[in-house]
């Protein structure tokens, strides 16, 4: 399906329903009252995976300063509910970073996030607040999640010798919400060779597929693997699936028709499972180098694997950068991805889903576009269909933060 081409002016100006918006959204609403002039909130979890469903709770987990050290937190409010309730401190008393959040079951949220330089993990479940628990690895960094059969799957990047490198902990949890450890492997069976990064999980069809930044042709990929979830460490072999042309069977070989250096550059994988049997992975991809980053992604099937790339956003994208992508995936075969993204001369929020096989044009998230940045969004799907997503909102680059969320209830 060929996409219209429209002027970004335009896109932003005209109502949701004339481009065919899936959702229909509410007014935004701050996630956190605490604001102010030297306040930073921070979504910058690997994966983008910073907002999550549990049953009729939507959760929201963040990082700010604003005791002037910089702390993990999490605000809840049901569904329906209007405002987010009390907010709760969830890291401890050291330097806290990078939190990502997922619903471990229809009543309780796993978080992860580093403090003081190691992985540490806990559970919600109402106002009960589990015991911390603490990766048992010096120089720890970069937690992701993902559950399956009430197990928490945590992934980090672990220093291995000179490297980082992706290691995953299956964790079991207790009715007291205690996290136990049960295996720890690394993801690729090849010991590092450079650094590797910013793991991203889902979970689909008794399957685990991990993606991550890999640095070993000299430039930054994107790599993957993937295990069964009755024997998670049995990880396929590591494969490269940032591609401008196939070459080299290991996923190592270098790009054909670059214009310059080793290759383009890629950053912070984005998985989301879709479907009966589907993964999305999405990045941000400097291919074309003349406008900085641009939205790529690559589909996984249990059946062939990950595909071909494909370019999500529109062709009239190519005229300024993206960051900072999240996506999102339904059973229905729903999948959404959101960015920030410049064309409009300042950030704003923009998301493409699928349509009749192809990706919509990009449109602007309700209430995140406009004067100011809105950037770093986090994106989720309830069993519903409806999305839930978060941001980070400026009055001017640079300025203090407001963390703000949006509700889109599926289009009638």
């Amino acid at each position: 399906m060929m996409r219209r081409l429209a002027p970004f002016a335009l896109i932003a100006g005209l109502p949701m329903a004339a481009l065919a918006n899936p959702w229909s959204f509410d007014d935004p609403v701050d996630v956190t009252a605490a604001t102010g002039e030297r306040v930073f909130h921070h979504l910058e979890s690997a994966g983008r995976r910073n907002i999550a469903v549990a049953g009729d709770a939507v959760g929201v987990a963040w990082e700010d300063d604003r005791d002037g050290t910089p702390r993990v937190y999490l605000a809840r409010k049901d569904i329906a509910a209007g405002a987010f309730g009390d907010e709760v401190r969830v890291s401890g008393e050291g330097e806290a970073f990078e939190p990502t959040l997922v619903a471990l079951d229809a009543r309780r949220f796993a978080l992860a996030w580093e403090e003081d330089g190691r992985v540490r993990a806990r559970v919600i479940e109402g106002a009960r607040l589990g015991p911390l628990f603490t990766v048992d690895r010096d120089e720890a960094v970069q937690a992701s999640l993902a559950t399956a059969d009430g197990r928490l799957l945590l992934l980090a990047a672990e220093r291995d010798g000179r490297f980082p490198r992706i290691v995953l902990h299956e964790l079991q949890v207790d009715d007291d919400l205690n996290l136990r450890p049960v295996s720890r492997c690394p993801v690729d069976k090849a010991a590092p060779v450079d650094e590797q990064l910013y793991p991203a999980a889902a979970v689909q069809a008794g399957h685990l597929v991990v993606s991550w930044e890999d640095r070993r042709p000299g430039h930054t990929i994107i790599m993957a693997a993937t295990s069964r979830l009755d024997a998670v460490c049995t990880f396929s072999p590591a494969e490269r699936i940032s591609w401008r042309d196939r070459k080299g069977g290991d996923g190592s070989g270098p790009m054909r028709s670059m214009p310059y250096g080793k290759g383009h550059g890629v950053s912070r994988v984005a998985l989301a499972a879709y479907g009966e049997a589907s993964v999305f992975a999405v990045w941000a991809d400097k291919r074309n180098f003349r406008e900085g980053y641009d939205i790529w992604g690559a589909p996984w099937s249990v059946a062939t694997g990950f595909g071909e790339n494909e370019r999500v956003q529109d062709d009239f994208g190519g005229v300024a950068q993206q960051w900072h992508p999240s996506v999102a995936g339904h059973p229905d075969g729903t999948v959404v991805v959101a960015w920030d993204d410049e064309r409009d001369g300042n950030p704003s929020v923009v998301m493409s889903w699928r349509e009749d096989g192809a990706w919509s044009d990009d449109v602007v998230l309700p209430g995140a576009g406009g004067p100011g940045d809105q950037a770093h969004p986090s994106v989720v799907l309830d069993a519903a269909g409806n999305l839930h997503a978060a941001w980070v909102e400026r009055e001017e680059t640079g300025g203090p933060t407001r963390l703000r969320y949006a509700f889109g209830r599926v289009a009638e």
